[in-house]
């Protein structure tokens, strides 16, 4: 016997492997060599165990496999919270009843709607397990609780922790077929491809959405969709969906009728993206039994952002809505936006809008101005502090903002849309992880 398998057989015997251990006092000389002819055997295949195992062990200085499925998961989440204050003067003592939804007026702050009110935002979780050459399936989920929840669901009742405030704002397959360079599909709830500003609160630089997002753009799609990088610094997205707008979650699709969307990116430069983005197809999926669905629309929607430095970024977002009905919506807006970082922690952002919208034969022109300060008070959480001023203009005697124009003890009493601008100022602390 070799000294080295002298030694590996001592090692076994002392770790009790051998289930007899004999000596020469006590057993014959036959039984000896039964025992050598085992312990050989078993070393044998502890040799063999061994070398398999080198064979399949990484070459030296690579990351070790990972075989389990959450593994290859990638997860993001926040918890986001708000208080509004509206400066047109309301009264103190004013019942409650009389103070929800007055900061929206008549189609504004759709996610911030009521003055004088705490709020949580959004309680935010999202999974995606990415596609590549190695792993051509994955998936996208991303769902919500809160008052963005319970909106985005039709509702306006705050965050009350039951299910009526419970989203999904994404859920799709998707598959990174090998065709040309790579053909990425989704099919399910995705995001819409238009706009700058996004649902996710932490991704935009204030924390009202502007009225271009709110009176032009879509939210969410429910259908499929292909993208592919046709050109270098180039992407092209065409997709199918039920609608060009679904904005409640309770919308179903109860027709034949179905929209197109579509994106066109480029990377100009370091600095520079452009896109062409926009919807086309059916305004609606029908509201009940053999519904036809709304006149169809188009929604076109061009994108330009500039980052010539880790300072400072910005966009412009410009809309055009046409729609086919006589009754219907059009019109064109514009928003501009950007912001600068005065230190690691701290920055300020600004947005300017301008909107002309042309609803059911009435004339509407928005104006708007928005100013954000943001300080990073940990790594984690983020405070931000805002103060936004719109002015909407309309027909004669028609207008569009809130105020107590009443007389206490009067019966009717209460808001009304009496005043053509307002003043809104907010906070919100968003806790990322």
């Amino acid at each position: 016997m070799h000294g080295s398998r002298r030694i590996l057989a001592l090692a076994l015997l002392g770790a009790g492997l051998s289930p007899v251990v004999a000596t020469a006092d006590e057993a014959s000389e036959q039984d000896v060599q039964e025992q050598m002819m085992i312990m050989q055997q078993r070393m044998r295949r502890m040799e063999d165990q061994l070398a398999e195992a080198q064979r399949r062990a990484p070459p030296p200085g690579a990351e070790p496999q990972k075989d389990c499925f959450f593994c290859s998961i990638e997860f993001e989440g926040w918890v986001a919270a708000s208080y509004m204050w509206n400066f047109r003067g309301f009264e103190p003592g004013i019942e409650g009843r009389d103070l929800g939804g007055v900061n929206s007026g008549t189609a504004f702050y759709p996610f911030h709607p009521d003055h004088n009110s705490f709020q949580v935002d959004q309680v935010w979780m999202g999974m995606e397990r990415p596609v590549s050459e190695e792993e051509r399936a994955g998936f996208r989920l991303d769902f919500l609780i809160g008052k963005t929840g319970d909106i985005l669901n039709g509702g306006n009742d705050g965050f009350s922790g039951s299910f009526q405030d419970f989203h999904v704002f994404q859920a799709y397959v998707q598959y990174l077929a090998p065709l040309g360079s790579g053909v990425t599909f989704k099919l399910g709830k995705f995001a819409t491809l238009t706009g700058a500003e996004v649902v996710q609160a932490p991704a935009n630089f204030n924390i009202t959405r502007g009225n271009v997002w709110n009176l032009f753009q879509p939210i969410s799609h429910t259908g499929i969709l292909a993208t592919i990088t046709p050109w270098e610094d180039g992407t092209a997205s065409l997709g199918v969906m039920n609608e060009t707008r679904s904005f409640t979650a309770a919308d179903i699709d109860l027709n034949n009728n179905k929209a197109i969307t579509w994106q066109l990116g480029h990377q100009l430069s370091e600095a520079v993206f452009a896109s062409f983005n926009g919807a086309w197809g059916a305004a609606d999926s029908g509201a009940g039994f053999d519904t036809p669905a709304g006149e169809k629309e188009v929604i076109l929607d061009w994108v330009l952002t500039y980052k010539p430095t880790e300072k400072f970024s910005s966009y412009v977002n410009a809309d055009f809505l046409r729609n086919d009905g006589g009754d219907g919506t059009d019109g064109y807006g514009i928003a501009a936006a950007g912001r600068y970082a005065l230190t690691e922690r701290m920055g300020v952002a600004a947005r300017a809008e301008w909107v002309d919208l042309d609803v059911a034969g009435d004339d509407l022109q928005v104006v708007g101005l928005t100013g954000t300060v943001d300080y990073m008070l940990t790594g984690n959480l983020q405070l931000r502090g805002e103060l936004r001023w719109d002015q909407a203009t309309g027909s004669p005697d028609e207008h569009f903002f809130t105020s107590r124009d009443s007389i206490r003890g009067v019966p009717g009493s209460g808001l009304r849309l009496t005043k053509d601008d307002q003043i809104v100022a907010g906070v919100e602390v968003i806790y990322s992880f």
